[in-house]
């Protein structure tokens, strides 16, 4: 099995012989891992037509399949997650809305970024939109893949024009901002509960905003090796077991004494709570402890997630073991999160230097003991 380029075209061609009969054309693909299944299906086709195997339906349009999926997966996102892909999928209706999934491929995704460029949208709005392209697509290769104990639908989705990195996201200005141990002290002396302990538990495991809010009394472990289990995620590695430091440990351990209901931080309802919704707004409070505290210049609460990635790396810690931590889908975005410090640089450089300044020394004092062994 092989594709190949020709000149002058930007896509893979296949040309191969089936039954005597050659078969040559273009994949209209521009990964050489996509155009090789491309290559594969139409083989698998042909194959199939001579055994005489009834070939599967076409995959749906896309607007009528990204609707089913919002309407399956609403029970296992966050309120916000569904509005922003609610907004995503009005943005990219007028593109692929009528579409069949298997008819969108890289480069179509690739005139829609230049489109919304052209229009003056931000990276990270149209990095939205991608995000929700690809969670779309991933979705219908999932849920169309035979498997025992489930029927099978008629049609199939083998891969996705995001495969390879065939779609490429944009380069964002990120806002990110890592806090250093003398403002974490005073944001928290000034945050008033339950972010004070939200923010403890971001600082100490690296947790999303949502997915602080959103423990469950089940989902804590105190005994043995400690951990709090994350039941939901935007990804299959967002569900993940979080070993607990000694920190969030006391942080969780309080909440449980004083939970009455499902959720260790409940929803507030006029003076009392309801225990059976998770806390949802945090923004007020997160602005009133910056407030009190006069850190200048102010960041927002999901730097504190990114100050446990820093520290992590920091620390020593692995990209890997950090992106499992984190929750993270691809190692990529976990390397978005790394931003290591001025101050660490320099110790690095510091160290080097002594390093160096030391293997200097060393030498210049074996050369005189040569000498001075020579002399006697």
């Amino acid at each position: 099995m092989s594709v190949f380029r020709i000149e002058g075209s930007p896509y893979y061609q296949f040309d191969f012989v089936f039954k005597s009969r050659r078969y040559r054309g273009s994949t209209k693909q521009r990964n050489k891992t996509a155009a090789q299944r491309h290559e594969s299906n139409l083989r698998q086709k042909l194959a199939n037509n001579r055994s005489g195997i009834i070939e599967t339906e076409a995959p749906p349009v896309f607007e009528k399949f990204a609707e089913d999926f919002l309407e399956r997966t609403k029970g296992e996102m966050r309120p916000n997650s569904t509005r922003s892909y609610r907004n995503s999928l009005k943005n990219v209706k007028p593109w692929f809305g009528s579409k069949r999934l298997d008819e969108i491929g890289a480069d179509e995704i690739a005139r829609y970024k230049e489109s919304r460029l052209e229009k003056k949208r931000s990276p990270s709005s149209i990095n939205r939109d991608l995000g929700f392209l690809r969670r779309v697509f991933l979705f219908a290769v999932r849920v169309s893949r035979p498997t025992a104990g489930r029927q099978p639908l008629p049609w199939v989705l083998l891969t996705t024009p995001f495969v390879a990195h065939g779609v490429e996201f944009l380069k964002e200005n990120r806002r990110e901002r890592i806090i250093n141990f003398d403002e974490e002290r005073r944001y928290l002396a000034a945050a008033r509960q339950p972010l004070r302990d939200v923010a403890v538990l971001m600082l100490e495991l690296g947790l999303r905003p949502s997915e602080a809010c959103a423990i469950r009394a089940q989902d804590v472990h105190l005994y043995g090796s400690p951990y709090l289990h994350i039941p939901t995620g935007k990804t299959e590695n967002a569900r993940r077991d979080v070993p607990l430091t000694s920190r969030a440990n006391e942080v969780l351990k309080e909440r449980l004494k004083a939970a009455e209901g499902e959720y260790l931080f409940p929803k507030r309802i006029g003076t009392g709570h309801d225990w059976t919704s998770p806390m949802a707004e945090l923004d007020p409070a997160h602005r009133s402890a910056l407030k009190d505290s006069k850190i200048t210049p102010a960041f927002r609460i999901y730097d504190l997630r990114h100050t446990f990635g820093t520290r992590a790396i920091e620390g020593g810690t692995d990209p890997m073991t950090l992106m499992k931590l984190m929750g993270h889908e691809e190692l990529s975005t976990t390397e978005r999160y790394v931003h290591l410090s001025k101050r660490h640089l320099a110790e690095v450089q510091g160290r080097i230097e002594k390093h160096r300044a030391e293997r200097e020394i060393a030498e210049v004092e074996a050369q005189k003991a040569e000498s001075l062994g020579a002399i006697q």
